[in-house]
């Protein structure tokens, strides 16, 4: 199977319902001849309905049957040539293994892309227009990511801020209110440090938008918006890494939107990046 795909179905089959599960189910282990089936037949032959493939397909991020049917027509040749390098063996050369580890990337960023959707950024651009102070949340790896985020959007007129340490981010989550807002990276949403932020943030009726690897994770239920990123776990690459990659250019996406979309102040922009420029000769 397309590795995209598969990561796309792995990704959210914990929290599918028992038909979008089935037909999950079936496509895993679908042969080639599948992408030359129709809507009806592909229905008939799992035994649902068209309209369930149909909600199934926007699901996992596709437009419509006919595109994700062009990817199940790509799954043959792409398990011929490899593209994807499946997996990473010690026993391969250098340059195979740089490639592999590349395209791990570029797969992850590819699904998450697919998985976007502009109700999701919308609402998350409007919490971030809407407060006055954004409180930056991450720990372990996505503590790297927390830290990126934050220094971007120091380049905005957002009051932002970021703790490396534990207790400080549970005293900066204390500190927020309604009127501001929160962004938390988490990659498996499961860490019981960061729930613990999350529940603070909640009790205090903070917006919060969740940046996450997993879309049926605690954490999601704890937010106002999430996020969701795709990847792939190997023996020498874990999720952690590939998902960093998408972790960061969904964080470059909110601070695009906001710098373009919604800054109060956009001379703010430039006033900073005229005293960055002032550190280089």
């Amino acid at each position: 199977m397309n590795k995209e795909l598969l990561g796309r179905l792995e990704s959210l089959y914990e929290e599918m319902s028992p038909t979008e599960k089935k037909i999950a189910d079936y496509l895993k282990e679908a042969d080639a001849n599948t992408c030359y089936l129709s809507i009806q037949e592909l229905a008939a032959q799992i035994d649902v309905s068209p309209s369930a493939i149909s909600r199934f397909t926007k699901r996992t991020g596709f437009n419509n049957y006919q595109e994700m049917r062009l990817m199940l027509a790509e799954s043959q040749a792409e398990s011929e040539e490899e593209v994807f390098f499946p997996e990473i063996d010690e026993h391969d050369t250098i340059m195979n293994i740089a490639k592999a580890t590349f395209h791990n990337g570029i797969s992850s960023l590819s699904s998450t892309l697919a998985m976007l959707n502009e109700d999701s950024l919308t609402k998350a651009l409007r919490i971030l227009t809407n407060a006055k102070r954004c409180g930056v949340f991450g720990l372990g790896a996505s503590k790297v990511m927390g830290e990126a985020a934050c220094q971007r959007f120091l380049r905005t007129s957002l009051d932002t801020r970021f703790f490396s340490d534990y207790h400080m981010q549970l005293m900066l989550a204390g500190t927020l209110t309604e009127k501001d807002c929160a962004l938390i990276i988490s990659h498996t949403g499961r860490n019981k440090d960061i729930l613990r932020v999350a529940d603070i943030l909640q009790h205090n009726h903070v917006p919060t938008i969740v940046i996450t690897s997993s879309a049926s994770a605690p954490l999601t239920r704890k937010c106002d918006v999430f996020l969701f990123c795709v990847s792939e776990e190997t023996k020498y690459r874990p999720e952690a890494i590939s998902s960093s990659i998408s972790h960061l250019m969904l964080i470059d996406t909110l601070f695009t939107l906001y710098a373009i979309k919604s800054d109060s102040d956009p001379d703010y922009f430039t006033r900073i990046r005229r005293i960055v420029n002032s550190t280089r000769q």
